[in-house]
């Protein structure tokens, strides 16, 4: 199983790339970069083929340098490819949402639908459970059947402030009595 981002757009939909190495991007470089639309990156492979066909030589020394370097360059586009991937995703307006465990981007992509879906399903019986508990009438008769005989002459008055008849005040008539 591999790690995925699950970038979105508003207008371009949904996007999973794989965190880490990527094999088409080791295998086919400059290819890649053109398939994901990676201008830059495709254009200095490009380069780097062209400049290095020109300045070294044909031998086998040549060979060897130019075979060493483009072993080199294709293990960086390799491990960092994707991150650029989806930093240039992030440079055209998506938005990264979450990252998910899955085989391969399809899955990756479906695993968020699904999470999304049961994440929207939560909601809307949440709210609709929140909307039957506010509905439903409040009965007070079990508060009162288990509320406690009180005569310490503070009545069922347990607000803290002392009740009617206790120390602490409580006067109704608006007159205080110290």
């Amino acid at each position: 199983m591999a790690s995925f981002r699950i970038l979105t757009h508003p207008e371009h939909g949904t996007r999973a790339v794989k965190i880490g190495w990527s094999w088409p991007a080791f295998f086919f470089g400059l290819f890649w970069a053109l398939y994901k639309r990676m201008w830059l990156l495709a254009a200095s492979l490009f380069g780097f083929i062209v400049l290095s066909s020109v300045f070294i030589p044909a031998t086998m020394e040549g060979q060897l340098i130019s075979n060493v370097l483009f072993l080199g360059l294709n293990l960086t586009i390799s491990m960092k490819g994707n991150q650029w991937y989806a930093s240039l995703l992030e440079t055209q307006g998506f938005t990264q949402q979450t990252q998910v465990e899955a085989r391969n981007p399809g899955d990756a992509l479906a695993v968020h639908a699904n999470s999304q879906k049961a994440s929207a399903a939560d909601i809307r019986d949440h709210e609709q459970r929140g909307t039957h508990e506010q509905d439903l009438p409040v009965d007070h008769r079990d508060e009162q059947e288990n509320k406690p005989d009180r005569n310490d002459g503070r009545g069922d008055d347990d607000n803290g402030d002392g009740g009617a008849g206790g120390k602490g005040g409580g006067n109704t008539s608006g007159t205080f009595i110290g």
